[in-house]
């Protein structure tokens, strides 16, 4: 299998392939019989490689909708993502998981600009300065979504990506 370090040998080809060769075979990995969440609750966290959201919060496959984006922020696609886990899939909880060290965490400030060079039509990357305030913004943000069901509960945390753990920036929150 293809090492990947920092990406500069890497064959993209080679690691699909190694990625698709190493799946599991059908039958062998055992998966719910439905799309609807089990614990009826999405989380929302970052793309991160070093997160592990179903081993992290000990959910089994099926338990929850994981939706990942970079910073874990809520942003037009996960609302998007979580209309329709909520209205067709029953989901009526989620939880904003960020992380530390996370790549759009601008705690100086330099970050806006890198990002602007990359797509200077792209208006805002959802950077942040601190990310314990990014998720209680974002979960402000869930509690007064209009689309929101009935009922209705968000909570926030900061995962850190070196060991697991999880501090509770937002407890359970009914809206």
């Amino acid at each position: 299998m293809t090492t990947i370090s920092d990406g500069a040998d890497t064959d993209p080809v080679a690691g699909l392939t190694d990625l698709l060769e190493a799946a599991a075979p059908a039958g062998v990995a055992g998966r719910p019989d439905s799309a609807r969440p089990a614990r009826r609750l999405a989380v929302v966290t970052c793309m991160d490689a070093r997160i592990d959201a179903l081993g992290d919060l000990r959910l089994d496959h099926g338990d929850a909708h994981v939706i990942r984006v970079a910073g874990a922020r809520i942003v037009e696609d996960v609302v998007r993502s979580l209309h329709l886990s909520t209205a067709m899939l029953g989901v009526r909880g989620c939880l904003v998981l960020g992380h530390t060290s996370c790549g759009l965490h601008d705690a100086d400030g330099t970050l806006a600009g890198r990002l602007r060079a990359l797509d200077p039509m792209r208006r805002d990357w959802a950077s942040f300065s601190d990310p314990a305030e990014a998720v209680a913004e974002d979960v402000g943000r869930l509690l007064a979504w209009p689309h929101r069901p009935d009922p209705w509960a968000v909570a926030g945390g900061v995962i850190d990506v070196a060991d697991g753990s999880v501090q509770v920036v937002v407890p359970p929150t009914s809206a």
